[in-house]
């Protein structure tokens, strides 16, 4: 039984040329397969398919391929691997290979198992009330960048893969709008379209513009807004919840989309808007998100309380 042969992830680039020759040549050492998911997801589903894959070099059948999985996942559980490894393992091997969809009940049984009996470690959502002191005080200390990041993150709902990637050519900003293009995102990639993003917030706006007026006199406009590493990136997020003795609540970067997405329920009452502005592609993902983001009132004042 053929299995997966995992060599380098590809990058790509899509073709918008005209001529056969010209098509050949961008299309050079582009996988198909590769080109259907993010250079991040390509990442994810190489990494968990390695550890999965030599186990199923000696599988003759579907069968034995179901057996040896769920046994992986066994052991995964008792080593104290993270469910992530698994999940990417599993859709990449659906991915790359997919005559095993649904053949692989077994394997799948004891994946949802352990999501049940361990509550996923989700970021806790951040409001406004903490993003608007943060960002002041990184303006007062002349972090221009980190606070333009922060604010788009949580009023555009971004993921931090895709705030960390956006250029100064990505925005459009008006006098009371902006809007954000955004590329080679999950959603966008499968659909085969660029999404866009507006948000609607004046200070935002404000510190936006300050900021692309910079980055126009150095010439940046085509390279990331964010300068630094993803590494540099969380290092500052921490480093600004320390200074707000924030640093026992658990926020990460991710908390700003998923305030973000709270707040704009919260504001308009509209579960269809903060699905469409969050680009969910599951309405029951974004339900248990939203919801999830409710449940924190209390905690969130005792947060302000101590500010």
């Amino acid at each position: 039984m053929k299995i997966l042969q995992m060599g380098r992830a590809e990058t790509w680039k899509f073709c918008h040329r005209r001529s056969k020759a010209e098509r050949q040549h961008e299309r050079r050492n582009v996988l198909l397969w590769d080109a259907a998911i993010t250079k991040k997801t390509q990442e994810r589903y190489y990494f968990g398919l390695s550890r999965l894959l030599p186990l199923l070099t000696c599988a003759e059948t579907l069968i034995q391929i179901d057996e040896i999985t769920a046994e992986w996942i066994q052991e995964c559980w008792e080593v104290g691997e993270s469910l992530h490894i698994v999940n990417d393992a599993l859709c990449g091997l659906h991915h790359y290979q997919p005559w095993t969809r649904g053949h692989l009940a077994t394997a799948w049984r004891l994946f949802k198992v352990w999501r049940k009996v361990e509550a996923p470690n989700r970021a806790p959502p951040l409001t406004k009330n903490i993003i608007y002191p943060m960002a002041m005080y990184a303006l007062a200390h002349n972090n221009l960048m980190f606070a333009g990041m922060i604010l788009l993150g949580f009023f555009g709902l971004l993921r931090t893969g895709e705030l960390l990637q956006l250029c100064s050519q990505d925005l459009l900003l008006g006098e009371k709008q902006g809007i954000i293009s955004l590329k080679e995102t999950k959603s966008g990639l499968r659909n085969s379209a660029h999404e866009t993003v507006a948000f609607e917030d004046d200070l935002t706006l404000e510190v936006l513009r300050a900021l692309l007026a910079v980055k126009k006199r150095q010439h940046l406009e085509k390279v990331p807004i964010w300068t630094g590493s993803a590494q540099t990136f969380r290092n500052q997020f921490a480093h600004h919840c320390k200074k707000f003795k924030l640093e026992n609540y658990n926020f990460r970067p991710y908390s700003l989309r998923r305030g973000g997405a709270t707040h704009l329920f919260q504001e308009t009452g509209s579960m269809e808007m903060a699905l469409l502005k969050g680009r969910w592609s599951s309405t029951k993902v974004a339900k248990i998100y939203l919801s999830d983001g409710l449940s924190y009132p209390e905690h969130h004042r005792l947060i302000l309380i101590n500010l």
